[in-house]
């Protein structure tokens, strides 16, 4: 029985002698190719394809160990470099991040395999030199912040010359190229021996800090049309006109609003090669307006930088003779009169009277689209959009002379409760229905 057992330990190991599974990968180390210069990769494949399968399977292992190096590295410029400062950037830079690895690592290089012919399995060693890889991210690095440098070089020389809205899209742009360039950071740090000297003053706050430069040197100046005197309904006798300037220097094509009491638009005017805009409007119920720059491509974030450049005009408003009868038809009472509420306020608003009898009469005519049925868990919902249309008519001529339109939508338990829901969530708009009232 003993001649028996050493007989079947004798067997045994002579089969995991001749097992020929090597030692990098078991280890995962090589003495040729030192983890200080190397990222290895080892993988098995069995089969006519385990060749194949091996080096890919190695290749996956090398990108495994840099995607957990790049989370660290994520961290890292997300809290030295502020890149969470811009919400775009922040959001283009960890998806980049993440996704930049795949498992085709380019310059890896199967530098051994060996077939272990009793179990049919293939084992490859992969190695990917660190140098190597990391400079070809470094050449696209460099070739990337150059670019970065370079719109910022064009983004100061465009305010210097009163091309705002030029100035700011350079700056924008910086974003768009910077994001990919964390990323790529990030992966040439993962994988090199050194760091990337990052050039820090590209950081988005840098950037948000340069807009917020740019916007504190604008300047608008009133030139015309400052405490006039007009009847509520008539136009102005002169336009309201402005100037914007950057130190000094005449800001063309720059967008200004105009604002009633700084809330109504009025309308928008755009600045000549002078800097100059101008706006000729109606006297209506109100004792100013707000002009501000808007400036396409910025967040919210500036809306402060651009009120603190703000000017306004003032003027006053005498009562207009012209007074309108209102009516409202269609849908229910209930729904008639929130618009009739609604309209009358409006009309307050501008600087008319409503009164019960006129020659000058506004007619609503109210329908709705076939409701749509919601079921859920409290019961049926019906949706549905309420128009309406507003028409001026002369009873002298028994003539329309003019209308517009608006509509809103209105979720209830009910058709009808649908519909007093729209009706309380009308808007009405103050250009189109004083442009009306006018004619």
């Amino acid at each position: 029985m003993r001649s028996i057992n050493v007989l079947l330990l004798t067997i045994f190991l002579l089969s995991f002698a001749s097992s020929q599974v090597p030692n990098w990968y078991s280890t995962h180390t090589h003495p040729n190719y030192p983890a200080s210069e190397y990222i290895i990769g080892v993988g098995t494949g069995s089969g006519a394809t385990g060749a194949e399968t091996a080096k890919k399977s190695a290749l996956s292992d090398i990108a495994s160990q840099l995607r957990v190096q790049v989370q660290s590295e994520m961290k890292s410029v997300t809290e030295n470099f502020s890149v969470n400062d811009d919400e775009q950037i922040y959001s283009d830079f960890k998806r980049q991040s993440r996704t930049m690895i795949s498992d085709e690592i380019i310059g890896a290089d199967v530098v051994e395999t060996v077939v272990d012919n009793q179990s049919s399995t293939t084992y490859a060693l992969v190695v990917l030199n660190r140098d190597k890889y990391a400079a070809g991210l470094r050449t696209e690095l460099e070739g990337g912040w150059k670019q970065a440098s370079d719109l910022r070089t064009s983004a100061s020389d465009f305010f210097s010359k009163g091309k705002l809205n030029e100035a700011i899209q350079s700056t924008n742009q910086i974003k768009q190229v910077i994001a990919p360039l964390f990323a790529k950071q990030v992966l040439h740090n993962a994988a090199a021996r050194a760091p990337f000297a990052f050039p820090s003053v590209f950081n988005p706050a840098a950037l948000q800090n340069d807009i917020r430069s740019f916007l504190s040197q604008i300047k608008l100046e009133k030139k015309s049309g400052d405490n006039q005197k007009g009847k509520i309904g008539e136009k102005f006798v002169q336009p309201f006109v402005l100037t914007v300037t950057a130190n000094g220097v005449p800001c063309a094509g720059v967008t200004v609003t105009f604002l009633l009491d700084g809330k109504t638009p009025l309308g928008d005017a755009i600045t000549d090669d002078k800097g100059t805009a101008s706006l000729s409007t109606i006297a209506r119920s109100g004792k100013s307006i707000m002009t501000k720059i808007s400036v396409p491509g910025i967040g919210r974030e500036f809306e402060q930088n651009l009120i603190s450049s703000s000017i306004s005009f003032t003027w006053s408003a005498q009562a207009s003779d012209k007074a309108f009868s209102l009516s409202v038809n269609g849908g229910n009472k209930k729904t008639e009169a929130l618009v009739q509420k609604k309209l009358s306020s409006a009309i307050s608003q501008i600087g008319y009277k409503v009164v019960t009898m006129s020659n000058n009469a506004l007619l609503v005519e109210l329908s709705s689209d076939t409701p749509s049925k919601i079921e859920g868990m409290a019961g049926t919902l019906y949706n549905l959009t309420l128009q309406g249309t507003v028409s001026l008519k002369n009873n002298s001529s028994n003539a329309v002379v003019g209308s517009f339109t608006f509509s809103a939508k209105g979720i209830g338990k009910s058709e009808d409760e649908a519909l007093e829901k729209a009706a309380s969530g009308v808007k009405i708009d103050q250009n189109d229905l004083s442009d009306l009232l006018q004619k």
